[in-house]
């Protein structure tokens, strides 16, 4: 029993920065790898700063020592990987939504088949529902995100919802902590997944979960992100310690 036990306990002293690279990792391992595409930002302040991933390591290779704070002129604080300018449209959501204090984008595999037809998969099963949260479908595409215009026009789009299939881009979950984000993210994924197995059947307009029932199973998303978290997590860490290892390259 003391192995377990030990790896609780670290779960539960990680800093933000890396609880944050073990959800990239996370993230990683299930499908949220596009190459070196997508950003996961946290604002862990209260500033206008933001911690992001760079855009020269792999999330499944990512440690709490590769992450930078960014500040929104896309100036580094702290870090010296590369960063990937295209995150500003993050700083719009940021600065619009103070119910927010984690981002996501990225283009995993069944949310980018819905993100390429243009549409909003159906919620056909229980585990689609598991991340709760209200969903947008941005039909507007305009090309990368570095452009400042862009990006206020996306966030405005986003509006006060928690997940966005984009168009012809890829998918954005938003939450307040890493637990609800890692919930939604993976859940949404699993509904995206399931609706296109479905739409392989030939099934042309299969029977949605109903509504009352979908919001009653979301009711649990942060207590279903936190299991998510510490059970994934614990096997990232006992797997690779390195992932823990921060700016002073020491792992705690």
């Amino acid at each position: 029993m003391t192995a377990p036990d030990a790896a609780s306990d670290t779960m539960a002293t990680l800093s933000v920065r890396q609880r944050m690279a073990v959800a990239l990792r996370i993230l990683g391992e299930a499908g949220y790898q596009d190459k070196v595409t997508g950003h996961l930002t946290v604002r862990d302040r209260d500033d206008s700063a933001v911690l992001v991933n760079p855009v020269d390591v792999l999330w499944v290779d990512m440690r709490a020592a590769d992450l930078l704070r960014v500040a929104p002129d896309g100036s580094i604080l702290e870090g010296v990987r590369r960063f990937n300018p295209t995150t500003g449209f993050h700083f719009a959501i940021h600065q619009r939504r103070h119910d927010v204090r984690v981002v996501l984008h990225n283009h995993p595999p069944f949310g980018n088949i819905w993100a390429a037809a243009g549409r909003m998969p159906p919620l056909l099963d229980q585990s689609g529902a598991n991340g709760g949260g209200s969903t947008v479908m941005v039909s507007e595409y305009e090309g990368t995100l570095e452009d400042v215009g862009r990006a206020e026009r996306l966030a405005i789009a986003f509006g006060k919802a928690d997940v966005a299939v984009l168009a012809h881009h890829g998918v954005l979950v938003v939450g307040e902590d890493l637990e609800i984000v890692l919930a939604r993210a993976l859940s949404f994924e699993w509904r995206c997944q399931r609706a296109y197995e479905v739409a392989s059947m030939g099934i042309a307009d299969p029977a949605e979960i109903p509504a009352d029932a979908a919001e009653q199973i979301g009711k649990f998303a942060h207590e279903f992100g936190e299991v998510l978290f510490d059970v994934y997590g614990r096997r990232i860490i006992e797997s690779d310690p390195s992932v823990l290892d921060d700016l002073e390259g020491v792992t705690t």
